[in-house]
């Protein structure tokens, strides 16, 4: 399927309809804002600059009325245009999803420890979870050792990969059984997972599964530059301060757990 196709289909999936116009339909939703929730969801990393005949296709409505879409969505500040008269997202977009972000305990809890862990190995490190087909980094504090900084690509918080291409994405499938299918996994002693071969970009990661009651599981990750370390020195190295990484934040999960439940005996 073509990028154009599939963003098209993404778009009439977010809005349930295909057809023109923009009165609220009889399960009460307004069309207008479904179709420029689908015109803002049009724009991918694949895909990151449409033009208006472009959308318009998209979204199935003729490009006057896309025309008045982008419009609104320029003045809101959520599009800007380019020098080429066509147009991609501004940072602004991002706010809604980062303050989602922000609000989960994990996140929270994970800071501090994520700062000490990249204080002690000076790589970089992450907290993800399984979103799909894909891992969904939480947080991601980029290392200040040499070449680090050629492995990011753009990636951070809220940034997406296919969790069979990830370390951590992996040891969260290793966790709940489902494993098996990728052959580069390598399991270490207390849960580690490592990548064996080279992953894309040419990082190496090692990521741990973090467990706690009454949050969806997480993992946390070390990417280092794959020339830097062979998947046994990279569990040498930073098995054991990963390991001591997923001890302090299931204790601060668990201990957020238990001060919500006594705020609850409270109330």
């Amino acid at each position: 399927m073509s990028a154009s196709a599939s963003s098209a289909s993404t778009a009439r999936s977010a809005s349930g309809h295909t057809g023109r116009g923009t009165t609220a339909g009889p399960d009460r939703t307004f069309r207008s804002l479904e179709y420029g929730l689908g015109l803002l969801r049009l724009f991918t990393a694949e895909r990151p600059v449409w033009g208006i005949a472009e959308m318009a296709r998209a979204l199935n409505v003729d490009s006057a009325t896309a025309h008045r879409y982008v419009t609104t969505c320029l003045e809101r500040g959520y599009l800007e245009q380019l020098l080429t008269r066509e147009y991609r997202l501004t940072r602004r977009c991002a706010e809604p999803g980062l303050a989602v972000l922000g609000a989960l305990e994990p996140m929270r809890a994970a800071r501090p420890i994520l700062r000490e862990l990249r204080r002690q190995t000076a790589r970089t490190v992450s907290l993800a979870v399984l979103d799909g087909d894909d891992v969904l980094y939480l947080q991601r504090l980029r290392g200040f050792a040499r070449g680090q900084y050629q492995l990011e690509q753009g990636l951070g918080a809220g940034s997406r990969l296919q969790a069979g291409d990830t370390a951590a994405g992996r040891a969260l499938m290793a966790a709940a059984g489902d494993g098996e299918r990728f052959s580069q996994i390598q399991v270490g002693t207390g849960g580690l997972t490592v990548d064996e071969q080279d992953a894309p970009a040419g990082a190496r990661g090692l990521a741990i599964a973090v467990g706690a009651p009454a949050e969806r599981p997480s993992a946390i990750e070390i990417t280092v530059p794959a020339q830097a370390l062979s998947a046994a020195e990279l569990l040498a190295e930073y098995g054991e301060p990963l390991r001591d990484a997923r001890v302090a934040l299931e204790l601060a999960l668990g201990a957020a757990l238990d001060g919500d439940r006594a705020e609850e005996r409270v109330a």
